[in-house]
This record gives C-alpha cells, sequence and structure tokens, in this order.
C-alpha cells in the first residue's frame, strides 16, 4: 500500500489501530447486530400491516430477505477488518529533489525512519500486522494506483521555489568572512565602480562581458567588468590577513622589515580558487546548498524546458549567482544604480518619482515577502492535514458503518469520499505543474534569465515582486480551491450513487412494498365489509 506523506505513512497504521479498537468494542457490546434488529421489525411491523393474506406475507418475507442479504454482505465486505496489513506493506517514495535526487523508499518499519513521524515516542507502530476489511483494502489500493499513475505523466517538478528559498537563505553567517567582505567593498569595489562610471568604457571586450553576464554586471562585488578593467591593477588599501607577503607585488614595502600579511590585487582577492572572498562565501553551508541546486538545476531545467536557453550554464555563473546571493541578503552595503537618461547624462529622474518608485517597489517586496512566508506555511501543512484527516476517518469507519444500517447507498458514499480525499495529492501536484509554467511564462528568455531572476530578482524589483506576488496568490487558491471544489463536486456524486444504489435495493423490494400497501388496504376493506354485515 502506497501513500502520499510521511505523515500518512504513519496515520495509516495509527488509523487502521483504531478502526480494530472501535470494531472489537462495538462488537462486544452487540452493537454491529442493532442494523439486523431494526430491519427485522421494519419489515415485520410493515407485514402486519397486510392482514393474514398469505402472498402479502410471502412478499414482505421476501424483502426482509433481501435487505438482510444485502447487509450480510454490506457487513461482511466493510466490518471485520480480515486483511492483514504489516507495517513492511506501507511505503512512501519521496519526490526526487535537489537536496536527494533519487530518494529512497521509506516503510513504515524502517529502523532509522527519515522522518520524525517515525522517531521513538511519535506515533508508535503496531508490533505486528494489523487488520483492515476487504472493501476499504481495495478502495485504498484502488484510489492510490490511480492517483499515482496520472502523477506519473505529469512532468517532473522543477522546484523553482525551492531554489528561491534557499536563494533567501544564502548568507555571510560566518563573522570573519562578513568582515572581509565589507573590506572588499570598501577597498576594491567602490574605487573600480568610480572609475567605470567616469570613463564608462564601451570597448567591444566590455560589450561582450554585458552581454554574457547582463547590464547589472558592474553593479557587485564579482563584476565581470570590474574584474577585467580594473580588479588586475588594484590592490586592497590594508593588508588581509591570509594574504602572504609578496615582494613582487608589495613594492612599497619596506624588504628588511617584517610583514605579516600582504596586500593582494583586488583580483587575486576575489577569484583565488583556495583563499579568495567568493570561495570563502561559496563555502559557507547555506551557500554551498544554494550552489548545489542551482548546478543541479542547471542540468534539469534544460531536460524539462527542452529548447529553452541555448547553451548550457556555465559554472563560472553558478558560483556568481552564489556569491551574489549571500552579499545582497547579508546588506554588506547599500548604493544606488547608475542610471541615464536618453541623452546619455546623468540620472535625470526626479525626486518625487523616485520616492514614489522607493515606496512602490518597498510595497510591493514586503506584501510579496509576507504572502511568500504564508504559502511557505501552508504549502506543507496542507498533506500533514490530509493525513490527519484519513487518519481519522479510518478510525471511525466502524460507526459510519454501523450508523449506515449496512446499505449499498453507504457502501459507495463513504467509498468515494475516501477517493476524494485521496485525489487531492493530484491537485496539489497540478496546481504546482500550473505554478512552475506560470513563473517560466512571466519571465521568457534563456535558461540564464530565469536561472538569474530565481536567485536574483535584479533591478526590476517592483515588477519582478508584482509578478511573484501574483503567481503566490493564484497558487494559494488552486491549493486551497481546487480541492475544495472537488470535494463539492465528488459530495454531490457520492450523493447521487447513493441514491442510485437505494433505488437497485428499491426496486428488487418494490413487489413486496405493495403488497404490504394493497394487503393493508384490502384489510381495511374487508374489516369494513364485516362491520356492516353485523350491524
Amino acid at each position: 500500500m502506497e501513500t502520499d506523506s510521511y505523515l500518512e505513512l504513519y496515520g495509516t497504521l495509527i488509523g487502521w489501530q483504531w478502526y480494530d479498537l472501535v470494531w472489537d468494542v462495538l462488537a462486544g457490546t452487540g452493537v454491529i447486530f442493532i442494523p439486523f434488529i431494526v430491519i427485522l421489525i421494519s419489515n415485520w411491523k410493515a407485514a402486519a400491516g397486510g392482514g393474514s393474506y398469505g402472498r402479502m406475507h410471502d412478499l414482505a418475507l421476501k424483502r426482509m430477505e433481501i435487505e438482510f442479504y444485502v447487509a450480510l454482505f454490506v457487513l461482511i465486505m466493510t466490518g471485520p477488518p480480515v486483511m492483514a496489513l504489516s507495517p513492511a506493506a506501507i511505503s512512501y517514495q519521496p519526490p526526487p529533489s535537489f537536496a536527494d535526487p533519487t530518494p529512497q523508499t521509506a516503510r513504515a518499519d524502517d529502523p532509522k525512519p527519515k522522518s520524525t513521524y517515525g522517531k521513538s515516542g511519535a506515533f508508535p507502530k503496531p508490533a505486528g500486522a494489523i487488520g483492515i476489511p476487504v472493501w476499504w483494502y481495495a478502495i485504498i489500493v484502488l484510489s492510490k494506483g490511480i492517483n499515482h499513475a496520472i502523477m506519473a505523466e505529469i512532468p517532473a517538478a522543477m522546484d523553482v521555489r525551492e531554489i528561491r528559498r534557499q536563494a533567501s537563505l544564502a548568507s555571510l553567517s560566518d563573522a570573519r568572512v562578513r568582515a572581509e567582505a565589507a573590506q572588499f567593498y570598501a577597498d576594491c569595489f567602490i574605487p573600480a565602480r568610480s572609475f567605470y562610471l567616469r570613463d564608462r568604457p564601451d570597448s567591444v571586450t566590455v560589450k561582450a562581458l554585458l552581454t554574457t553576464y547582463g547590464e547589472g554586471d558592474p553593479d557587485w562585488m564579482g563584476s565581470h567588468v570590474l574584474r577585467h578593467l580594473y580588479y588586475g591593477s588594484h590592490r586592497s588599501l590594508r593588508q588581509v590577513a591570509g594574504w602572504a607577503y609578496d615582494p613582487k607585488r608589495d613594492v612599497d614595502y619596506d624588504p628588511d622589515l617584517p610583514h605579516q600579511w600582504g596586500q593582494p590585487t583586488c583580483e587575486q582577492w576575489w577569484s583565488d580558487p583556495d583563499k579568495g572572498l567568493r570561495i570563502k562565501i561559496l563555502r559557507l553551508p547555506e551557500n554551498k546548498r544554494l550552489t548545489t541546486m542551482l548546478a543541479a538545476a542547471a542540468t534539469r531545467y534544460k531536460k524539462w524546458l527542452g529548447g529553452l536557453g541555448g547553451p548550457n550554464v556555465s559554472l563560472e555563473k553558478i558560483a556568481d549567482w552564489g556569491a551574489h546571493a549571500a552579499l545582497e541578503n547579508s546588506r554588506i552595503a547599500a548604493y544606488k544604480q547608475y542610471q541615464r537618461d536618453s541623452a546619455g547624462g546623468e540620472d535625470t529622474v526626479g525626486i518625487g518619482q523616485t520616492i514614489a518608485n522607493v515606496l512602490g517597489t518597498a510595497g510591493a517586496a514586503t506584501a510579496w515577502a509576507k504572502f511568500s512566508i504564508m504559502l511557505n506555511v501552508v504549502k506543507p501543512m496542507l498533506p500533514v492535514a490530509q493525513a490527519i484527516l484519513l487518519m481519522v476517518v479510518y478510525g471511525l469507519l466502524p460507526v459510519i458503518v454501523v450508523m449506515g444500517m449496512y446499505s449499498l447507498s453507504m457502501l459507495m458514499t463513504v467509498a468515494i469520499a475516501l477517493f476524494t480525499i485521496h485525489f487531492w495529492t493530484v491537485l496539489w501536484k497540478f496546481a504546482q505543474w500550473i505554478d512552475e509554467n506560470l513563473t517560466i511564462a512571466m519571465h521568457p528568455g534563456t535558461l540564464d534569465y530565469l536561472l538569474d531572476w530565481v536567485t536574483l530578482p535584479g533591478p526590476e524589483l517592483l515588477n519582478a515582486a508584482t509578478r511573484a506576488l501574483l503567481v503566490d496568490i493564484l497558487l494559494a487558491a488552486l491549493m486551497i480551491g481546487m480541492p475544495l471544489i472537488w470535494s463539492i463536486m465528488m459530495a454531490w456524486v457520492g450523493i447521487y450513487v447513493g441514491k442510485a444504489m437505494g433505488a437497485i435495493v428499491d426496486d428488487s423490494i418494490g413487489p413486496a412494498r405493495s403488497a404490504g400497501r394493497d394487503g393493508a388496504a384490502l384489510g381495511g376493506e374487508t374489516a369494513g365489509v364485516l362491520f356492516r354485515r353485523r350491524k
């Protein structure tokens, strides 16, 4: 038996344990026989009203026989937990992710469960197999089979939101790396960017770099344009710990005096593969996870998106995205982006428009951030709510079966209800597929552009935040609205099917009911005739 979440893996066992317990109580107290007593009394009453005519009584007895055998069939199929269900037979296959592209199948009897739901003290597993009725076992297996067959045809998820979430967690958690980044910002980036704004270079090489790495490349510390033009000739203004004195480079040092540290060039300081600032940033755990995700996404997205994106994403860009996200989130420094007017002059945006843009961007970004936090809480809670609801329904099924008088309408209505709840997983998968395709549609371009937006919304933060907020609202509506509408529709189907099943039984016992009514009428007429004769 397959499940769709870690909690459902253990909740299924708990639910059917409760089923066994409740059924044993109802059976031990004789409550399970009450529907048969009701069938006997109701049919006896109907037959008694039909007079003493044999044919009427025979048909009424036939009616009672039909109802009795139907109830007995439903009882056998839905009541006694005769099917053995062991913890080893219940499994959950987690979907592949960037953190675990080939997840192992989890089972309820795993000695080292991968989820805290299976840890000691939480949702204790039964010592052996538990019982489950034949009908409910068949319904669950059929529902899961249909669900997983449908989900297997839906393209694999891209996990755009997972990368965005990890990008938001990227930071400079090490105080020493943070201090070094602040020093690099002051000693290298500010002077180099000032020279860039002064010189306004437009060489073929610079244009090629801007084409490859984007127009916003000069606006961050790892800029390839600044590295090409200035970082090789600029040095740190102060000694940098970890960089040894180099007499060929540090020519302003007195060679006769001992020197603890040297002053590397900005290019060395940033890009050295062992002790450069970028590699220090990328080695921090949260940033390492991000670059690992991006490296996997470059291949995974390429397969998913087909022809979108042109050449493969380079490792250099992946390293830049990881370092850039960490620096942006850590707020090393804030600076105003350089803008030009149509005549090539300096920024001509009025102060009022600037304030409006800032406030609009801040408002959209704040709303997006708040809604994203809410969505990040709601999304993982939906499968939890589904698993708990199924666990409760499983445990209460004995009461539902008995109160349903072992009727065929109850049999089908509850089966449709279980299928409806199980199908929520397919709807959530479909909502995720819509979410990811909308994200691609709202950010058209190359694969580079998509990954760049995922990690860094960029200078058009207002438009990016507005689009992201729109997609988030739509996803929340789909995640909650689709199961709600689906459940309402299936409730109508369940009522209709229940009435149809009841009509089948009614048609089979219709002659007996008619005989009872005719017998009662004939008995009344006979009594009236006898009364008049006595007079």
